[in-house]
């Protein structure tokens, strides 16, 4: 699936953001310890040289703070979306394989779960686990019903109405499945615009050159 690329995009913008964060954050510390030096030169009274560094600080301050709510913004709420979308396809997942055990007698396939404490990454691989998962128990459910449409037929049993309504099974899952997988896609999609936009201001922002 692509949801390895697009989070591995995701990931690496948030990590130019973070950069950026540090580096201003050097710069803030660095003005700082500017000021307590010439603090500390009491007899040459460079107290009111140290007022447009203070000033600039602040601004400096207000650009972190910016950053941050940024970032806060990402991590929650991209997090708590991917969750959302994790245990709706979770619970998908048993429901598919349950159907597939009362059709096939297949033994129980192993389902990942996630938590808001995982990782993004750990969440979207979990994700694309349980949707290659429900896509190769529909290619079960198929097969099963090709098998047993072919048995029926050379048995001449009449159980005309089997093979459409298995296949109608199949079409609802698989319209379940497409609305789950385009749900996580498009999200992806949009954090990817959204990191991109942040970085993209960033390198328009002339007052944090000015002020770093």
């Amino acid at each position: 699936m692509e949801f390895t690329n697009k989070i591995q995009e995701i990931e690496n913008n948030i990590k130019k953001i973070n950069d950026i964060h540090d580096n201003i954050s050097k710069k803030s510390n660095e003005i700082t310890a500017k000021i307590e030096m010439l603090n500390k030169k009491k007899n040459l009274k460079l107290d009111d040289s140290t007022q447009l560094l203070a000033f600039q600080n602040k601004i400096i301050h207000n650009e972190l703070v910016y950053l941050n709510n940024h970032r806060t913004i990402i991590n929650s709420s991209l997090t708590s979306m991917l969750i959302t979308s994790s245990e709706n396809i979770t619970l998908m997942a048993l429901s598919v394989i349950t159907m597939n055990k009362d059709i096939l007698n297949t033994e129980n396939n192993l389902i990942k779960s996630s938590s808001k404490k995982d990782e993004i990454e750990k969440i979207v691989n979990d994700i694309i686990h349980n949707l290659n998962l429900i896509n190769n128990l529909i290619i079960h459910i198929r097969e099963y019903n090709k098998e047993l449409t072919e048995t029926i037929k050379n048995s001449n049993l009449h159980c005309n109405t089997l093979n459409e309504n298995l296949e109608f099974v199949c079409g609802h899952i698989e319209l379940e499945y497409n609305k789950h997988k385009n749900d996580v896609e498009k999200l992806l999609d949009y954090f990817i615009i959204y990191t991109n936009k942040i970085l993209e201001q960033n390198q328009n922002m002339i007052l944090l050159k000015f002020v770093s």
